[in-house]
Formats: C-alpha cells, structure tokens, sequence
C-alpha cells in the first residue's frame, strides 16, 4: 500500500462525522523544530489518524506517529538511533464541545479561526514530547564508561581556607 501524505490541516468536527481515517506520512522536512535537535535530517515520520464520535457525542480524534532519528548520546557525544512513537487522543473545543464536559482520555485542543486543527505542527508536537529527556547509549554500548567518568578534583586547601559565608551571621547572633 502507498502511503500518501497526511493533510496539513482538516476540521475535525467534520472529520468525525464522516468518519475520517488518514495513513500516511507527514514530510520531515516541514518539522524544522524536531530537525534542531537532530543529528541528521528527519525522515519522513509514519502517521495514522482516526476521527470518530464517541458514546458521549464528542467528536474526537486519535492518532499515533512514528519515526527513526539520529540524536547526540549525552554521554559520549555520538550518534545514536532512536526509535520515537507517540500514541494521542484529542478532542476539539468549539462552542457546542467545551473542554470541561471532557473524559480524562481526551486531550483538549483549539481549532483555530476556520475550525481547523494543524496535523502537522500536532505530529511534531507530539514527536517531541515523545522523543527521550537525556538521549544515551545503554551503558555496555557507549563509548565512555559511566563509572569511569570525572569531573575533575576539589582542592582541599582552597575548600579549607574559603571563609564561611554565614560567619557575619554568626558574629550577629552572639551580639
């Protein structure tokens, strides 16, 4: 099967009530702020987004996008594989759909002046939230050990003749 791209933007709502599923792809090179903190260009993430209506009569949306970067290990300062997924579940706020009538397992989000919804800027959102905090190799596989590492020495003699900074509060204490 081929993948197609994912539209830019769509309106959820109307989505919904058709029933809406798209699988595709979402061009790398439009998610400029995912590509900053890569090693080399993003390839082209896989998404697949469904659009329904719920027993509640929310119109809503769910999602998953995957993708595999190259980022900087934070240890040894190499390239490293990393296999993102992230997994979403959105439902649009409009007038008749008010965030506060929502169940816990939908996340609320804005259409904006056309009562569209950005799927692009939200796979990479989503992408970045599911990319890892600290990025490293597992310990047997980087290149610097992680017990053997320094971070330089403490001189004894200047820690011990380094005058206390509380020492004017103690002066003023015993007055």
């Amino acid at each position: 099967m081929q993948k197609v791209r994912i539209p830019v933007t769509v309106d959820p709502v109307k989505s919904a009530n058709k029933k809406v599923a798209y699988d595709g792809v979402v061009p790398g090179k439009t998610l400029t702020r995912l590509q900053e903190s890569l090693v080399e260009p993003c390839p082209d993430p896989d998404a697949s987004v469904e659009f329904g209506i719920d027993e509640q009569g929310i119109s809503y949306f769910t999602g998953k996008a995957k993708v595999a970067v190259k980022v900087l290990c934070e240890r040894c300062n190499t390239p490293l594989d990393v296999d993102i997924l992230a997994q979403f579940a959105y439902a649009p706020v409009t007038k008749r759909q008010v965030a506060d009538d929502f169940p816990d397992s939908y996340e609320a989000i804005e259409v904006n002046d056309f009562g569209e919804v950005n799927l692009h800027g939200l796979v990479e959102d989503e992408l970045i939230l599911a990319m890892p905090i600290v990025p490293k190799h597992d310990a047997k596989a980087c290149q610097v050990d992680r017990d053997a590492m320094t971070w330089g020495e403490i001189d004894e003699s200047a820690a011990e003749e380094s005058e206390n900074p509380f020492a004017v509060l103690q002066e003023l204490k015993r007055k």
